[in-house]
């Protein structure tokens, strides 16, 4: 479970089963690093016996990779990026070494030998002495995301044959797995609200060209496999992203999508600035610091985030994403530098994040109960571990965490883009519920399920054509004739 211990219980079984001359490996990924570090800071007195206080070794490039694991160190820290260019090296320490492996955030194997990460671990995963993987969302789209972490953790037992020959998860791993559940943290349940927000008239006509547009791309797929599915995620992300954030995605929609009509709403979205989405997600996001309560908001695009940061300006926001770099507390402009001030600074009420880029490896549930979501993606794992930011081992029993889910309103007839990656975690989630018995992935997906549907029932498909001849400026109107 995110949020549970999993590094502490890990780092405890190393102290439990190592020999005197077993070595620590951990790969996974680079936000994962820093809990590694604590938990020795944490857990371990600085006279420990045994050398129970020694602090891991980061390797962080090529070149020195070599020299730090010949040197007289025992535990190291590498990322899965950096395994993908030194495979031999790391094969050959394990050859030559007890090794203890650990795996965290193991569902980035999920995709096994059709990966160079899957195939690297894969091939070596009978060297070392032990091997244990961590993960809180073991099988993020569905149940074969676990064939290649069973064939990691026993190699040659055919686990993962079992599991793609359609036998039930729950019947393959019986007792072996360890979760522990935020019910048996005592951690109170998080309150949701799902927030309904319309379009703006240029963003409604816009979003109903771009959602025929990725009608037809779907439509292509679904009768031919081998039409390019990059362009249809494409079509989908396209129309996430209109849903949202309409002015940041005109640019590549103008140049991409033959549409006559498009320049004449462009330029009535330029005109109408930021959704109607974003101006609520702030306006929240300004009414809880007004109440002296921090707050972070998630988006997956990056666009979305920087226009809330400047709409946000007042609130001495810290943002996140993949252009973030890691790297000294020290330095102003790296992601700890950002964690560390939205703790501390008092003045800093806001982080606007990417849940790709960080939904792992922070924990701000000191400081923050609330998470305000302005759009999802179809990514459960992302969705899971980003909650679990601010709802995890050692909040007080006694904190509400709130969690506001934006839904832009499309409608009737339309199809609601949100309500489709609603219904899909939801599927996601349940799959996970029911593997691993968990009450509170059970919340998560019932919510997602009984939530009304972002439907607008005032909206008919004729108004929609009315809209669209209207913004191109096609169109007059005769109040004798109406009447």
């Amino acid at each position: 479970m995110p949020g549970a211990g999993k590094t502490t219980v890990a780092f405890a079984i190393h102290i439990l089963t190592k020999t005197e001359d077993t070595k620590l490996l951990v790969i996974g990924p680079n936000s994962s690093q820093q809990a590694w570090r604590d938990v020795v800071e944490d857990c371990m007195d600085s006279d420990a016996p045994y050398k129970g206080a020694e602090a891991f070794i980061t390797i962080s490039d090529s070149e020195t990779i070599q020299e730090k694991l010949e040197g007289r160190g025992n535990r190291f820290l590498l990322t899965y990026d950096l395994l993908i260019r030194v495979p031999n090296i790391i094969s050959e320490f394990l050859s030559k070494n007890n090794v203890h492996l650990i795996l965290d955030e193991s569902h980035r194997m999920k995709a096994g030998l059709g990966s160079q990460r899957g195939t690297i671990l894969l091939n070596f995963s009978s060297l070392p002495v032990r091997r244990d993987i961590l993960s809180g969302t073991p099988m993020p789209q569905s149940a074969n995301d676990l064939e290649s972490q069973l064939d990691f953790l026993w190699p040659g037992f055919g686990l993962g044959q079992r599991i793609k020959s359609g036998e039930q998860p729950w019947q393959v791993l019986g007792n072996l797995y360890v979760r522990t559940t935020k019910q048996e943290l005592g951690l109170k349940k998080p309150n949701r609200e799902y927030l309904h927000v319309p379009m703006s008239q240029g963003q409604l006509a816009l979003y109903t060209i771009l959602r025929d547009e990725t009608k037809a791309q779907l439509t292509n797929f679904r009768q031919d496999r081998r039409i390019d599915v990059t362009r249809a995620r494409k079509s989908i992300m396209r129309l996430l992203q209109v849903s949202t954030n309409p002015i940041v995605a005109l640019s590549s929609i103008v140049s991409d999508v033959p549409n006559d009509e498009i320049p004449a709403i462009a330029k009535v979205i330029q005109e109408e600035g930021p959704s109607p989405k974003v101006v609520e997600a702030a306006n929240l996001a300004r009414k809880l610091a007004n109440e002296s309560k921090k707050s972070i908001i998630w988006t997956i695009f990056t666009n979305t985030i920087l226009q809330l940061e400047s709409l946000l300006a007042d609130l001495n926001p810290v943002s996140l994403y993949g252009g973030v770099p890691s790297g000294d507390i020290n330095d102003p402009t790296t992601r700890e530098a950002g964690i560390y001030k939205f703790h501390h600074d008092n003045d800093c009420k806001v982080i606007i994040a990417n849940p790709a880029a960080v939904s792992e490896g922070i924990s701000l549930h000191k400081v923050c109960h609330e998470a305000i979501y302005v759009d999802r993606s179809y990514n459960a794992t992302h969705y899971l571990q980003s909650i679990d930011r601010i709802h995890r081992l050692g909040l007080k029993p006694d904190v509400d965490t709130n969690i506001y889910i934006f839904q832009t309103l499309a409608p009737l007839g339309l199809g609601s883009i949100d309500h489709s990656v609603s219904r899909r975690l939801a599927t996601k989630i349940r799959a996970m519920q029911q593997l691993l018995d968990d009450p509170d992935l059970h919340q998560i997906a019932f919510d997602e399920e009984n939530a009304d549907a972002p439907i607008d029932f005032d909206i008919k498909p004729e108004d929609l054509d009315d809209l669209l001849k209207e913004l191109e400026g096609g169109l007059t109107f005769n109040e004798e004739e109406a009447e």
